[in-house]
C-alpha cells in the first residue's frame, strides 16, 4: 500500500495537476505527501558564451536568477502546504538544489511513488517546460512513477498494457502491490505481431489480478501499426482514466535506430500514466 508519496512542485499545468492528484491519492490511502521543489542551480550558472569581461557580469546575474527561483519555490512550497492542510493530509515541503532528476532519485528511496507533471517548469520563466527529467526517471529509477498531463480525465476504468518483458511484469505487479487496482475497472491489453502470444501474455497478466482477487477484462491482439499508436487508440477508445505500462525495455542502442514504445506513449498519453522500470 500506499504510505508516503513525493511529489514533484513545479507552477507549469501538468505540475498543478500533479499535486492536485498527489493530495487526493494520499486523501484516499492516508498516506502522507513530500513535496520537492527544486532549484536547478547546474543549469543557472551553466558556462555559456560570454564576451570579454563577461564573467563578472554573469556572476551577477546567476545570483539574481537564484534569488529569483529561491522566492518562486518558497511561494510553490506555501502554496501546496496550504493545499495539504486544508485536505487534511499529513504533509512536508523541502527545497533542494542541483539536477532535479538527482534530487528527485535521492529522496524517492524514502517513498513508494513519484507523483510528477508530464511536462516540468523547473525553470520558471526563463526556460520552456520539457520532458527530460520524466524521461530520466522512468529510465533510471527505483520507485514506480504516475506522470500526470495537464488535464486529468474522469472514471474508474484502467487500461494496464502488458507485453511479456520484466519491465512490464515489474511495473504490473508494483501497481497492484501499491493497491492501485483495488476498486478499479481494470482492462488488460497485449499487443504483439503473433495474436496467439498476445493472448498468452494477456491471459498471464489476467491470472496475476485473479490471485489477488481482482476482476479483469482481457484481450490480446495483433499488431496492425505501432504499437504504441494502438494502445493510445484503444485507450482513448475504452476513455480510461490511467494507462499502465513498463518503462523502456529495450537497450539504448536499440531505441536509437528504432524508437521505442515507452518514449512514444510517454509523448501522446493524455491520462495519468503509472510506469515501474
Amino acid at each position: 500500500m500506499i504510505r508516503r508519496i513525493l511529489l514533484a512542485l513545479d507552477n507549469s499545468e501538468p505540475g498543478i495537476q500533479a499535486q492536485n492528484y498527489a493530495i487526493e491519492l494520499a486523501k484516499s490511502y492516508k498516506a502522507a505527501v513530500t513535496g520537492l521543489g527544486i532549484l536547478d542551480t547546474p543549469w543557472i550558472t551553466a558556462a555559456q558564451p560570454e564576451p570579454l569581461g563577461g564573467g563578472a557580469f554573469k556572476i551577477q546575474r546567476d545570483d539574481a536568477v537564484i534569488e529569483q527561483s529561491h522566492d518562486h519555490i518558497s511561494f510553490i512550497m506555501s502554496e501546496f502546504k496550504a493545499a495539504c492542510q486544508k485536505a487534511g493530509i499529513k504533509h512536508q515541503a523541502y527545497e533542494a538544489q542541483g539536477f532535479p532528476a538527482v534530487e528527485i532519485e535521492k529522496l524517492a528511496h524514502e517513498h513508494d511513488l513519484i507523483v510528477i507533471g508530464k511536462t516540468t517548469d523547473f525553470h520558471f520563466d526563463l526556460d520552456e517546460d520539457t520532458d527530460l527529467t520524466v524521461k530520466h526517471l522512468a529510465r533510471d529509477n527505483a520507485r514506480s512513477i504516475l506522470m500526470i498531463p495537464p488535464t486529468v480525465p474522469e472514471g474508474n476504468k484502467v487500461l494496464v498494457t502488458f507485453d511479456g518483458s520484466l519491465q512490464s511484469s515489474r511495473s504490473m505487479h508494483m501497481f497492484i502491490m501499491l493497491g492501485f487496482a483495488e476498486g478499479k475497472d481494470i482492462h488488460i491489453l497485449s499487443v504483439d505481431k503473433d495474436p496467439d502470444v498476445a493472448l498468452v501474455n494477456a491471459t498471464r497478466a489476467h491470472n496475476l489480478f485473479s490471485a489477488h482477487g481482482i476482476k479483469t477484462k482481457f484481450e490480446g491482439l495483433a499488431q496492425t501499426s505501432s504499437a504504441a499508436q494502438q494502445i493510445i487508440d484503444y485507450a482513448h477508445n475504452l476513455k480510461v482514466s490511467m494507462l499502465v505500462m513498463g518503462g523502456f525495455s529495450h537497450t539504448a542502442l536499440r531505441e536509437t535506430f528504432f524508437g521505442s514504445a515507452t518514449k512514444s506513449i510517454m509523448k501522446s498519453c493524455d491520462m495519468p500514466l503509472f510506469l515501474h522500470h
